[in-house]
C-alpha cells in the first residue's frame, strides 16, 4: 500500500487547525455595571451588604466567598458544563471610593472551550444580579443603579 504525503502548504493549516482545537477560545462579556446606594440616609455597611449578598447569591446556585475587611465579594455559579465548552456566571461587590457610601455589582459571564467567540452572543444580562437589586429594594436595603463612570 503506497503511503500518501500531505502537500507542504497544507502542514501549517494543519498544525494551526490542531492547536486551536487545544487552545480553544476563551471570551469574556459583562452585565451593565451598578451602583447600590444605600435606601436610607444611614449607610449601608459593607458587612451587612456581603452577608445579605452571600446569603441570596448562595440560594441562587453560587459558590460565594466574602472578605469584608478587605473589601472583596465574589460568587461563581456553572451555566454550562459541556465536555467542550464550560460558561459561568461571576458576580462581584466592590466597596466604593473612601467616604462613599455606595457600592458597585459587576456581573460578568465567562465562555471558555472550543465554540469560536464569533457564536457567542457578546450581550449578557444577568437575571440573578437584577433580582438581587429587587430584593435589596423590597427589603428597604439599598437601590441599584447603572454606574456612572
Amino acid at each position: 500500500m503506497k503511503q500518501r504525503k500531505l502537500p507542504e502548504m497544507m502542514k501549517p493549516a494543519l498544525l494551526a487547525l490542531f492547536l486551536a482545537v487545544l487552545v480553544g477560545c476563551t471570551n469574556v462579556t459583562g452585565d451593565t455595571p451598578r451602583t447600590i446606594s444605600p435606601r436610607t440616609a444611614e449607610s449601608l455597611s459593607t458587612e451587612r451588604l456581603f452577608s445579605v449578598a452571600n446569603t441570596f447569591f448562595s440560594d441562587a446556585g453560587y459558590a460565594c466567598s466574602n472578605d469584608a475587611e478587605a473589601g472583596q465579594f465574589r460568587c461563581t455559579k456553572e451555566l454550562r458544563d459541556l465536555y467542550i465548552h464550560q460558561t459561568t456566571a461571576e458576580v462581584n461587590i466592590f466597596p466604593g471610593e473612601e467616604g462613599d457610601k455606595a457600592h458597585r455589582i459587576i456581573a460578568s459571564r465567562w465562555d471558555e472551550g472550543l465554540i469560536p467567540g464569533e457564536l457567542i452572543s457578546n450581550s449578557y444580562a444577568n437575571d440573578d444580579v437584577e433580582a438581587f437589586c429587587a430584593y435589596l429594594t423590597s427589603k428597604n436595603l439599598g437601590l441599584c443603579s447603572d454606574h456612572q463612570s
